[in-house]
């Protein structure tokens, strides 16, 4: 009886489930109405258009900048959930709660003061100096103030905004040279929806021309250096008018004139005229280069118009301590001159750093001009070093001549040596485990900028066994706590890091002209990793030898690895073994063999000046691997008659080396929306080629799909290859790897409350292999198919900004199967079929 009553009510749930949905999303499009608490003459900004920007030649974002009202937010850019939400709370009730907050805070603050002035009067009884008490912030938000801050409030039409909206875009016209323009509105209130639509149309007439450009310049230094470089000027005869053409050059101009020794030059030394001619529509410009305003004495506000002084560097001192104020306050015990550039080092102490090494990073120097790009190119390559806090430079007249300068470079000192630990729980789709890692650094080993790191990290994880026979493998002879610890937490891995580099080039890099600027920097790195889980064992050995440099104005990053080369030992269980032989998956059991690694690597890193987080400006992020093994190794063999193996395989050391091609790439585009919220697009991609002497990628280079940063919606490692479907009755848990991965992301991050930011994403990819395994039905690539085999997953999630780092925790259940081979796709259920990431950072 109690079992046939579930079963009914299991078949009618279904569709109670979906009535209830559709009831609940209907009373949510009711109840979303933005005009509620809309006074009876008050519209809501419905939408509002910019028309005709095509007669102008100017993208239509340009003209949307000026509108002095737009509309509100709308979930999925149909709903005014913001303002739904916004209007849930009561005004009056929060500034009720706000004064009463505030109230209670003057009561703790004037204790609070009140203790600490008694504290301070024992302090400086005792010598020491008074402290400041933290007092309460009245200005901070109420809990319930950034709860109701996740919506907005309604944006209602004001004719005065619309009327500056007029005034600015006809302005903005003026100012692209449509001197001769007009802008109309209209405004359509519907008094139904209690909302309102405005729509600008532009009337530009005839656009004005450059015809001629002068220049009227009383300095003749400046009227020299200036005309002598019209050749670089951003205005062109017969241009369009563009008032922002001519900030450009007067930014250029003023550049110019600061790499030319003219220390006190700005922008407001420059101006305009125009003469418009309104019979051809063109324009006569002229720049007007004002003379150098000095005071006339020290008793008069008058001032005096003189040439603009022109300045040489005197003396340039290096202090390699922390300074706060004018440096010529400081008392310094010893100084030591450079032969080289005649660069005085101020000292207190003796110089823990390599003279030649500042030197030779320093471009600001006694007697040459005053350059700005000097001084900020000497502040880039000592940064750089990475043995700095912050580099300060100060420009002050040298006391005995007027027309020099003294140049003051304060480097504030990184702590040489340190050590830092790190502990982390994770959870990824319910595997617990724990990583903890101990980092030494020295950063300043040799006195020339040098940098060594010593790093111990070890994780242990609760991971599925690959087979359900194998849950009890592991300690399964024993008892006790301990047993039972191992069982649970049946993954460990652990080993050593070490790394030297220096800010410099080394052979060969150095037979290549590298330029300070591009910040070189040679290293070599080697690691040993212990890796163990019921089924097997595994030790890694690393060691490689690299370049890193940049270019394009610090945007581009180059890593040059000519060599590397890493040494797997595989231990498996005879029971593991035999699996894999009898599942007859020769590419997991070549995988697993011993194998000798030896690579050639090139990364290029694109990143856009905007900061893809913050920035207002959409930002770009792309970066290309290329990777080459063993190639060069098998013709050497080859050349010099060496034996093969039966397989056909060349050894070193005993062992067969891996041979392969591959490249992957992943980009990424970060689009602000509003202030605290953005759009994310990534595309990545990669093929690896197996060759000759392996025939399969080792099993670290192979790619695969799933997890917290790529298809969230599988568990790492479970997605794939293709429309492979496993049996119903295969009780094997292998890591699914290819040779080919396609992936794409769209995620919508958004502002909730305080630290806490929202996510909505979909993510779809899949790996594939490039041959076809008989093991593995349809997990080859094929064009024709490839699109169907596309998995497909979305969810939401949720992120804690603790500035230092991002705690985030998504959610995600599978939206499109792969179609598969075999059998019939899992049947969908949300919840079911759901995987939750806890995860540190953004996952892209």
């Amino acid at each position: 009886m109690n079992i046939h009553t579930k079963i009914i009510n299991t078949s009618s749930c279904k569709v109670t489930i979906k009535g209830f949905l559709v009831l609940v999303l209907l009373g949510f499009i009711v109840a979303c109405n933005p005009t509620k608490k809309l006074l009876p003459d008050q519209y809501i900004i419905e939408k509002v258009e910019v028309h005709n920007s095509k007669l102008t030649n100017i993208p239509k974002e340009n003209f949307e900048a000026f509108f002095r009202q737009k509309p509100n937010r709308k979930l999925f850019r149909q709903f005014q959930f913001y303002v739904w939400w916004y209007n849930l709370f009561d005004e009056e009730r929060i500034r009720e709660k706000r004064i009463k907050r505030n109230l209670k805070y003057d009561r703790l603050n004037t204790k609070k003061v009140i203790r600490f002035e008694n504290k301070n009067k024992k302090r400086a009884k005792k010598g020491k100096l008074p402290r400041e008490p933290k007092l309460k912030d009245k200005e901070s938000p109420l809990f319930i103030e950034s709860l109701r801050d996740i919506g907005e409030p309604a944006v209602i039409y004001d004719s005065a905004l619309t009327h500056q909206t007029l005034f600015q875009l006809s302005k903005y016209l003026f100012s692209k040279g449509y001197f001769d323009n007009k802008v109309t509105d209209t405004v359509k209130l519907i008094e139904k929806k209690k909302s309102a639509i405005i729509k600008y149309y532009l009337i530009p007439n005839n656009s004005y021309t450059i015809n001629s450009l002068g220049y009227n310049i009383k300095d003749p230094g400046l009227r020299e250096l200036i005309l002598n470089d019209t050749v670089n000027t951003i205005l062109k005869l017969g241009m369009p008018f563009d008032k922002e053409k001519f900030q450009l050059e007067q930014e250029r101009v003023t550049e110019h004139a600061l790499n030319n020794g003219y220390f006190y030059f700005d922008n407001a030394y420059i101006t305009y005229s125009a003469d418009s001619n309104v019979t051809n529509h063109s324009v006569a410009m002229k720049m007007v280069v004002k003379n150098f305003s000095t005071p006339y004495n020290s008793n008069s506000d008058s001032l005096v118009e003189t040439d603009h002084p022109k300045f040489k560097i005197a003396n340039t001192y290096i202090i390699t301590e922390a300074l706060i104020g004018n440096p010529r306050d400081h008392y310094f015990k010893d100084t030591v001159i450079s032969k080289k550039k005649g660069l005085i080092f101020l000292l207190n102490k003796p110089l823990a750093y390599k003279r030649r090494i500042i030197v030779y990073n320093t471009d600001v120097y006694s007697g040459q001009l005053y350059r700005k790009d000097s001084a900020q190119l000497t502040y880039k390559q000592l940064l750089g070093l990475g043995i700095f806090k912050n580099v300060t430079i100060q420009f002050l007249v040298n006391q005995s001549k007027s027309n020099e300068l003294d140049c003051y470079i304060i480097c504030n000192p990184l702590v040489k040596q340190s050590i830092t630990s790190e502990t982390e729980g994770t959870n990824t789709s319910g595997n617990l485990g724990i990583d903890a890692s101990v980092l030494y650094q020295n950063r300043n080993f040799a006195k020339g900028g040098e940098l060594i790191e010593l790093k111990l990290q070890g994780s242990i994880a609760a991971q599925k066994p690959l087979t359900t026979e194998d849950a009890g493998v592991s300690g399964s002879n024993g008892s006790g706590s301990l047993n039972k610890f191992q069982q649970t937490f049946n993954t460990i891995q652990f080993g050593p890091e070490l790394s030297f580099s220096v800010p410099r080039a080394f052979f060969p890099f150095s037979l290549l002209p590298f330029r300070k600027d591009q910040q070189p920097r040679t290293y070599i790195k080697t690691s040993l990793n212990y890796q163990t889980r019921p089924e097997f064992s595994r030790v890694i050995s690393t060691l490689n030898y690299g370049f890193s440099f940049n270019s394009y104005n610090r945007q581009l990053r180059h890593d040059v690895i000519p060599f590397e080369v890493y040494l797997i030992r595989a231990n498996l269980l005879d029971s593991y073994r035999k699996l894999l032989v009898d599942f007859n998956d020769a590419f997991l059991l070549n995988s697993f063999q011993d194998h000798i690694t030896t690579l050639s690597k090139y990364g290029l890193t694109y990143t856009s000046k905007e900061n893809s987080v913050t920035g207002q400006k959409t930002a770009f992020y792309a970066k290309l691997n290329l990777q080459s093994s063993g190639s060069i190794l098998r013709e050497v063999y080859k050349l010099s008659n060496q034996p093969k193996d039966s397989l056909g395989r060349y050894h070193l050391f005993g062992i067969p080396f891996a041979q392969f091609l591959k490249v992957d790439a992943d980009f990424r585009i970060y689009v602000p929306l509003r202030k605290n919220s953005r759009i994310v697009y990534r595309i990545a991609g990669g093929i690896g080629k197996p060759l000759a002497n392996l025939n399969q990628l080792p099993y670290e280079q192979s790619f695969f799909s799933g997890g917290p940063n790529s298809v969230r919606a599988w568990r790492a490692r479970t997605l794939g290859p293709g429309g492979y479907n496993p049996p119903a009755d295969n009780k094997t848990r292998f890591d699914k790897i290819g040779d080919i991965l396609l992936e794409g992301n769209i995620e919508y991050r958004f502002h909730l409350l305080r630290a806490f930011y929202g996510a909505i994403f979909v993510d779809a990819g899949n790996i594939w292999r490039l041959q076809p395994d008989p093991s593995k039905p349809g997990g080859e690539f094929i064009l024709s198919k490839f699109a169907d085999q596309i998995a497909i997953g979305g969810g939401f999630g949720i992120r804690w900004d603790l500035t230092f780092f991002v705690l985030r925790l998504d959610m995600a259940t599978p939206l499109k199967y792969p179609k598969f081979e075999l059998g019939n796709s899992p049947t969908f259920d949300p919840w079911r079929n759901s995987v939750l990431n806890f995860g540190i950072g953004y996952p892209f």
